[in-house]
């Protein structure tokens, strides 16, 4: 049905759909753009910030034992029962395991919610304004899991009442780059791609620009998300080089996260660049490999990027090899079930079948 990969759900417009939800609620990276460390213990702020750190270096099982170091002590900090619901979500969509681990996620979620609505009455100030947000993101999480698991009405629902809580957030604090980055994307998308949902209004495409580049201004790591979240809109609006450069930059402060390096592959992929495409690629695949778990959703995409620049640039034998290798990888059976997967598997499979004739 689909020849190569450039068509399958790599092709730009398909793929973005699917990640309208993912976007807006990738921000969970910046979970922390409004915590004032200084309100907390030495000990407790430099956990906090380690976590944040241990996150976005995709070291999920440290940042979590950072968190709950800090919970052990202090039970009722918000800004590590917050930051125990991002991780979670963010190794989810890092993995895009959200058929394996969405359902378990909306319930753990559901619960970190529950606590942080019961403090927030008692809660003033610049901490009342940290668990109005801590719970819009949570709100937008369970809504990303329900929509990822098809059911987009939910999740379309989830989404508009954790916009509203960012408005009351953005009300409260105009400055908020956080709120801005949610906002934003928001109104990106709600702008362009989910229209189709009745009851979704209010998107604006310029308006969510204008947000999403101010929340680029927040410092690392906070600007992180916002950094992935451009990325791909710029890619939505064709502006590839743009978006190479910011992913670029993003490489500079993280230069083995898969996320970006994830993006500059596919760009140079769509955009002919076989041989930015291969080292990419190379490079994506042994990250994906030395990671533990293995991150199987990049490492097969990262072999059917590298096939396909090869078998562009003529370079059969080494396309055939890569498609073989990659074919015969030990993949659990929950990840091979995993619609792109399969689709990965496919364009995989066509490539070897054409260079086996």
């Amino acid at each position: 049905m689909w020849k190569n990969l450039s068509t399958t759900i790599f092709s730009r417009k398909i793929f973005l759909n699917r990640l309208t939800l993912t976007l807006i609620l990738l921000l969970t990276l910046t979970a922390a753009i409004s915590a004032p460390l200084q309100a907390q213990s030495n000990t407790a702020g430099a956990q906090l910030l380690a976590a944040q750190r241990l996150m976005i270096q995709q070291k999920y099982p440290e940042a979590t034992a950072r968190a709950m170091a800090i919970l052990k002590s202090d039970p009722d900090n918000i800004d590590a029962i917050y930051t125990l619901a991002a991780i979670e979500q963010t190794r989810i969509l890092d993995y895009e395991a959200y058929t394996i681990y969405g359902r378990r996620f909306q319930v753990f979620a559901d619960s970190l919610l529950k606590i942080l609505e019961a403090r927030q009455p008692a809660l003033r100030g610049d901490d009342s304004l940290r668990c109005l947000f801590y719970r819009a993101n949570i709100i937008g999480g369970i809504g990303l899991m329900q929509a990822k698991r098809g059911a987009w009405m939910e999740g379309a629902r989830n989404g508009m009442a954790s916009s509203n809580l960012y408005r009351q957030v953005k009300r409260i604090d105009p400055g908020h780059l956080g709120a801005d980055m949610g906002l934003g994307v928001f109104d990106y998308y709600f702008g362009t791609s989910m229209k189709w949902i009745p009851f979704v209004a209010g998107g604006s495409v310029e308006k969510g620009l204008e947000a999403i580049e101010r929340s680029l201004n927040a410092p690392f790591p906070f600007n992180h998300a916002a950094k992935s979240s451009y990325c791909w809109i710029l890619i939505d609006r064709k502006q590839f080089r743009k978006a190479d450069s910011l992913a670029h930059s993003a490489l500079r402060d993280a230069p083995n996260s898969t996320i970006f390096l994830r993006i500059r592959a596919l760009i140079a992929l769509w955009t002919g660049c076989n041989d930015s495409a291969l080292n990419f690629g190379k490079k994506l695949m042994a990250a994906s490999e030395s990671r533990s778990p293995v991150n199987w959703s990049d490492l097969i995409m990262a072999h059917a990027i590298v096939a396909e620049a090869y078998d562009k640039k003529g370079q059969r034998a080494e396309a055939l090899a890569t498609a073989n290798k990659a074919l015969g990888l030990p993949m659990p059976a929950a990840y091979r079930a995993i619609s792109h997967v399969k689709d990965h598997y496919k364009t995989l499979t066509g490539i070897r079948n054409k260079l086996s004739k």
